[in-house]
């Protein structure tokens, strides 16, 4: 175990999930406009960061291609990665409830769908957790709880699933089963050629990222200090290893173990069979972010702006550097690059050497174009 960077960081461990819910629930469109935070999508040669009232493409030279919409629009706010289709599209969800098809090359728009419009032109079911693609499906979360199922080239609703609770997270696709997450803390399987239900496990407490799927297992973090394992086919739980603090990400998996932070500033590695403790590191800052796996290396995202590289072999530090902003959102890797979305006025995307973690770019958007 290494010494704690910094003293753990207890007030932030209880009043994040509350401070960001008052921040989506509370706040009018327009005030969670500024008060957004950015997410980040890799595609093959290039980034799409969704802010405040834009999604842009960055190549990894750390160049903007193009932004939508070009000009600001007002009340428009995304907090949801994108999804980026192998056929050259994005989709982008916002939290007016808008989902946006573009194209990946241009970012002309291809589509809008509205999820459910109201009598003032707004929507009720807004978007806060990313899209997942299933072939030619769309399957769109919203914090109404509902989970819609589109045709993802020409955006018709083909079918819904209702959730009990608060949707922010995007669901997982595997064999034809969709895995959800809810605020209300329950994981779905839901059928994705019915939309029906194929069971739902209650853990007790909040579910804030997507479910881990590794080998017949969901694995899912909650606001209840714990990593919970549950049977793919029935949801019938496995095991649940306690953490010292509220998880806010989702585990990354390598090497039959589940490796992932908490908001005490703990990083474990657990073994999957059974939940046991393999490994344990303590660098006393809150993790926001699930871990990203590249080349022997876990690379994790803190609160602070700080970004560790621990080496897989022998759980040290391989490299340790620090963005300009607090990293909320899960780092993404392109082009032998760690590239994270932070939350700051100075920036809004840094990039790091996979392999040293040398700062090699960032980017911040241009007012007006």
């Amino acid at each position: 175990m290494i010494a704690s960077r910094v003293a753990p960081s207890h007030k932030l461990a209880w009043a994040l999930a509350p401070l960001l819910a008052f921040v989506l629930a509370g706040c009018s469109a327009g005030q969670v406009a500024s008060a957004s935070w950015p997410s980040v999508s890799a595609g093959e040669d290039r980034v799409y960061v969704a802010h405040g009232p834009a999604v842009y493409a960055v190549d990894l030279d750390g160049d903007e291609l193009w932004r939508y919409p070009a000009e600001a629009v007002r009340d428009l706010a995304f907090y949801a990665a994108p999804a980026v289709s192998e056929d050259g599209m994005v989709y982008a969800g916002a939290y007016t409830g808008h989902l946006f098809a573009l194209s990946a090359e241009t970012g002309d728009l291809e589509w809008e769908f509205p999820t459910a419009d109201g009598a003032d032109g707004t929507a009720d079911g807004k978007i806060v957790g990313s899209p997942a693609i299933a072939g030619d499906l769309l399957l769109v979360p919203t914090d109404g709880g509902t989970l819609f199922f589109l045709d993802r080239h020409s955006g018709e609703t083909l079918r819904t699933f209702d959730a009990v609770g608060q949707l922010w997270s995007a669901p997982r696709v595997e064999g034809g089963t969709a895995y959800l997450a809810s605020l209300a803390h329950t994981v779905y399987a839901i059928d994705v050629a019915t939309a029906e239900q194929v069971w739902s496990t209650d853990l007790g407490f909040a579910v804030a990222d997507s479910p881990t799927l590794v080998d017949g297992a969901v694995l899912a973090g909650i606001l209840g200090d714990s990593l919970v394992a549950l049977q793919a086919n029935s949801g019938r739980e496995i095991w649940r290893a306690a953490s010292q603090g509220w998880l806010w990400g989702s585990p990354a998996v390598v090497d039959g173990q589940a490796i992932f932070g908490d908001v005490f500033g703990n990083i474990y590695g657990l073994d999957l069979a059974d939940g046991r403790v393999l490994w344990q590191q303590t660098p006393g800052e809150a993790v926001t972010s699930t871990p990203v796996i590249v080349d022997r290396r876990v690379v994790v995202g803190f609160e602070s702006g700080a970004l560790i590289a621990y080496d897989l072999d022998t759980q040290s530090v391989d490299w340790d550097e620090t963005a300009d902003g607090s990293i909320l959102s899960d780092p993404v890797v392109a082009g032998g690059q760690v590239i994270v979305a932070v939350t700051s006025k100075d920036t809004l995307l840094q990039a790091f050497d996979a392999a040293t973690g040398d700062f090699i770019w960032d980017y911040l958007p241009a007012a007006g174009g």
